[in-house]
């Protein structure tokens, strides 16, 4: 209970400070690469848990160095790999990144979380990024939540010069794609 109303209490406070304009998006040089493992890392035991896998995979041609704000990158693909272990029963959550340079030094970043778990239907993906938003009251009973973590992932991505979206299906799973910038 204590560690739910934390994370709600922090999620609020990242969305009161998102929405006054009072957060920083702070760039450091660092390796996408080791990020995302130590990601991948961080979010295992609770997948192998639920007799889940997360598969990393870098396509090639990544930066090694980057110019980008890690804090805010794990934040955002934290918030995506724990739905996506929430909502999948079995089967694999799978992590790829690629990059695209889109100017001189300039990459647009694709980390795409996608899941075997039980998808969603358009009326739900059309509210999906609205704060407090859950599919329905069976899906906030049956896998808890507030319904912020998406709607924080989306503006903090959009303040990295990216955004989220997601394709999916019910019953066939869910792919969420974040997409940023970096340097």
């Amino acid at each position: 209970s204590g560690k739910t109303l934390t994370a709600l209490l922090n999620d609020v406070l990242d969305l009161s400070k998102i929405e006054a304009g009072k957060i920083e998006i702070a760039c450091v040089d660092g390796e996408l690469a080791v990020t995302f493992d130590r990601l991948r890392q961080l979010f295992l035991q609770r997948a192998v848990e639920r007799g889940l896998s997360i598969d990393l995979q870098i396509a090639p041609g990544m930066p090694q160095k980057l110019h980008y704000d890690p804090v805010r990158v794990r934040q955002c693909v934290g918030n995506l790999l724990s739905n996506a272990i929430k909502f999948t029963e079995r089967g694999i959550v799978t992590m790829a990144v690629s990059a695209t340079a889109v100017g001189a030094g300039v990459w647009r970043i694709s980390v795409a979380i996608i899941d075997t778990g039980i998808g969603m239907s358009e009326a739900t993906r059309s509210k999906l990024f609205t704060t407090f938003t859950q599919a329905d009251a069976s899906i906030t009973r049956r896998f808890g939540g507030s319904g912020l973590g998406l709607a924080i992932t989306r503006q903090l991505a959009r303040l990295m010069g990216g955004d989220v979206t997601v394709e999916s299906e019910p019953g066939k799973g869910s792919t969420f794609t974040l997409t940023f910038l970096a340097e």
